[in-house]
């Protein structure tokens, strides 16, 4: 891949699910890269209505370097556009605003462990 095409910052984040004092389960994000080079491509783009609002969909392609940390990105996981600092992605409690979140649709592999291509999608509609 060549390195002038990764124009973007992307911070990828997968769910794990644990749970409280209590007893009671809870899902919390835990940080795989931040601020990892990434080039973006839209896919596809669909609004619909679905009961009882409009809803709109975005698929979106990111390429990132093959490495360790993402080569196992599941639909699990999501990709933060545009990338958080390295103190937010610390901040366990930190809410994210004003940025994508993407959630992963499919990864598959580019080259002979060249790259990987991530299929992602946004909803319009969601706020975080």
């Amino acid at each position: 891949m060549k390195s002038g095409q990764l124009d973007r910052r992307v911070t990828i984040r997968r769910k794990t699910s644990g749970s409280s004092p209590s007893g009671e389960p809870i899902d919390t994000w835990s940080v795989l890269a931040v601020r990892r080079a990434a080039s973006m491509w839209p896919v596809r783009a669909d609004e619909r209505f679905s009961a009882p609002e409009e809803t709109a969909y975005e698929q979106i392609e990111f390429r990132v370097r093959h490495s360790a940390d993402v080569a196992a990105l599941t639909p699990l996981d999501q990709i933060i556009h545009p990338a958080l600092t390295e103190a937010q992605a610390a901040d366990a409690g930190y809410v994210v605003p004003e940025r994508s979140i993407h959630d992963v649709l499919g990864v598959s592999e580019i080259g002979r462990r060249e790259g990987l291509k991530i299929i992602t999608q946004r909803r319009a509609d969601v706020t975080t």
